[in-house]
């Protein structure tokens, strides 16, 4: 039997706040266009949760939670979720990961290539079990 053991490294970077704009509408700080990790930071009064996603595009990833499409369900359920917070006076906190990600595997270390969907949704996967592991919620389904 072939054991495989793999340690994934990488630091979220913090870009800033999501607020909302004179329309009610959710503005995001900027992130450009490059691939990567983002994840949400929902702060409120009695707790902390997440919400962690992967895209091939950033900045377009982040304009279709803005203005979701009336087909994109998980976009109208955190448009929903992030205007509600905000309303109520939360903060909510955006970082993303898009450069410096290695893998160490069989001895070997690997730059992990965020342009490739499947190394970006293994590092998606690792981020909602590294938080979940901390024991922070997450808003994924």
């Amino acid at each position: 039997m072939d054991r495989v053991e793999l340690t994934l490294a990488f630091s979220w970077d913090p870009v800033g706040a999501i607020t909302l704009d004179e329309q009610q509408k959710v503005r995001f700080p900027k992130t450009g266009a490059r691939p990567g990790l983002y994840r949400f930071e929902i702060i409120s009064a009695e707790d902390r949760t997440q919400y962690i996603g992967e895209t091939d595009q950033l900045s377009r990833r982040l304009q279709h939670y803005r203005t979701p499409g009336p087909s994109q369900q998980t976009n109208l359920r955190l448009n929903a979720l992030l205007v509600e917070h905000l309303k109520r006076g939360d903060r909510i906190l955006l970082s993303t990961v898009t450069e410096g990600v290695t893998a160490s595997c069989a001895g070997r270390e690997h730059h992990v290539d965020l342009t490739v969907k499947s190394e970006r949704l293994l590092l998606e996967s690792a981020a909602l079990l590294s938080a979940r592991s901390a024991g922070v919620p997450t808003l994924n389904l």
